[in-house]
């Protein structure tokens, strides 16, 4: 199968560590498939011929780097975002916030949306409920949805979505496709001249929190290529800038912990990531634009896989987390979409501190249960409108004494983060995501 079968994905944790292991996670994914598109042959792969190409990566780039670009929102938004992050783990405590729900739903679900789009200088978000997708380059909508099922039982539902232009699905991951293709058979040196020269915006603007350490790409006996790359973060290049976000770096992400590997039935590696002590590293193996086990003979990727999720964070004085999360990861590939289908219905091994180890943890198996944790992400296009990047998901929660720590927790990270240090992070997406427009642009000239 080949790359363009699978996405980013734009993940966003809700459990147990709060916004600084999503940061983390999408400050690697986001550095990750920069590097992966940083070459002069993703450029055309955008589109069947040069100008479609042209226009379709404008569009996307504009679009995406607009949604971090000069964020408005009003007061009713900004506190029911704070809300939600404060009390994701224990939603009682929002659950009867007259003040943030936008309407109730036959079951007595609680309803809250928002609308927003890139207007002169500045995206601009307002609380709006509608059922009417976004039709226009740069619109969003998201639906959040708190539906009580028991005295002690409740179910988030999310459901995002932001148009992205015309280009098509199949289009949008064959950039991918391409750019591993290309670095097929060269040498580091000549990898990383390709990036430096044909994306130097795009290098600069990374450059201020990333820098590659180590980028390996050795060819096998199978003709494949294994890509061996380690990012080291570096938050005291930032700080010059933006304090506040390297100030959260420095104080979450960087003592944070994770890895994320695909394995197939067989037990067969097909990506390996892990980040700690300010590195973040990434295994892959390709041939010919195809994914490829990182170890043994080239084969089709399959179409399913499991996928396993380590995690820690480090709050205050406590470190939370957990080990061995495993889900199921089905592969998205229709006509119109492509994308990744996850659910998680196994529970993992928790990393609590000795201090909640009297509470019973029997909660902390609940989102687990029934249908367990499912998440979407995918990119849906259809001719004549706009594209969709489309994020939904569900969890359910049972509070307990134990989930109030652990939201105690999260509430601090999320304090932590919204604020100064948002608008510095959404300032340095910004500015990756135009600097990336310029240099494709140049490129495709």
């Amino acid at each position: 199968m080949r790359i363009r079968n699978n996405l980013r994905p734009l993940v966003r944790a809700r459990l147990h560590t709060g916004l600084c292991a999503r940061a983390q996670l999408q400050a690697a994914l986001f550095t990750l498939v920069a590097l992966l598109c940083g070459c002069r042959e993703a450029g055309p792969a955008f589109g069947a011929n040069i100008p479609f190409a042209r226009q379709n990566a404008d569009e996307f780039f504009y679009s995406v780097g607009s949604r971090f670009t000069n964020i408005q929102r009003p007061p009713r938004l900004l506190r029911a975002r704070a809300q939600f992050g404060h009390y994701a783990l224990t939603p009682s405590g929002v659950y009867n916030d007259t003040t943030i729900w936008l309407a109730i739903g036959p079951d007595s679900a609680r309803l809250f949306g928002d609308e927003g789009a890139f207007a002169v200088d500045r995206y601009v978000v307002d609380a709006r409920l509608s059922t009417t997708p976004p039709n226009a380059l740069t619109e969003s909508r998201e639906i959040v949805r708190l539906r009580r099922l028991t005295e002690d039982e409740y179910e988030w539902f999310t459901n995002v979505e932001v148009a992205i232009g015309r280009i098509a699905a199949a289009d949008l991951t064959d950039v991918l496709a391409a750019s591993l293709a290309a670095g097929e058979g060269k040498t580091s040196a000549q990898i990383r001249a390709n990036y430096t020269a044909a994306f130097p915006r795009t290098a600069a603007a990374l450059g201020r929190l990333f820098t590659i350490d180590t980028l390996r790409a050795t060819t096998d006996s199978e003709g494949a290529t294994t890509y061996d790359i380690a990012i080291k973060l570096t938050p005291d290049i930032l700080k010059a800038t933006m304090p506040h976000y390297a100030a959260y770096i420095d104080k979450y992400i960087s003592k944070g912990r994770y890895r994320i590997t695909l394995t197939d039935k067989t037990g067969a590696s097909w990506f390996d990531a892990r980040a700690a002590n300010y590195y973040m590293h990434f295994k892959l193996r390709s041939k010919d634009g195809h994914f490829a086990p990182l170890e043994g003979a080239v084969r089709p990727m399959p179409p399913s896989l499991t996928i396993h999720v380590d995690m820690a964070m480090k709050i205050l004085i406590f470190t939370v987390g957990w080990k061995d999360m495993v889900g199921d990861f089905d592969i998205i590939n229709t006509d119109h979409e492509r994308g990744w289908s996850m659910r998680f219905a196994k529970e993992p091994d928790w990393h609590l501190p000795p201090t909640v180890g009297y509470l019973l943890k029997s909660p902390l198996r609940r989102p687990f249960q029934g249908n367990g944790i499912p998440v979407r992400i995918s990119v849906r296009d259809n001719p004549g409108s706009q594209t969709i990047l489309n994020r939904r998901g569900t969890l359910v929660v049972q509070e307990s004494g134990i989930l109030r720590f652990l939201n105690r927790l999260s509430g601090t990270a999320v304090g932590d983060f919204l604020g100064p240090s948002e608008r510095e992070a959404n300032r340095f997406n910004a500015d990756a995501f135009r600097a990336l427009r310029v240099d494709v642009a140049d490129l495709l000239r």
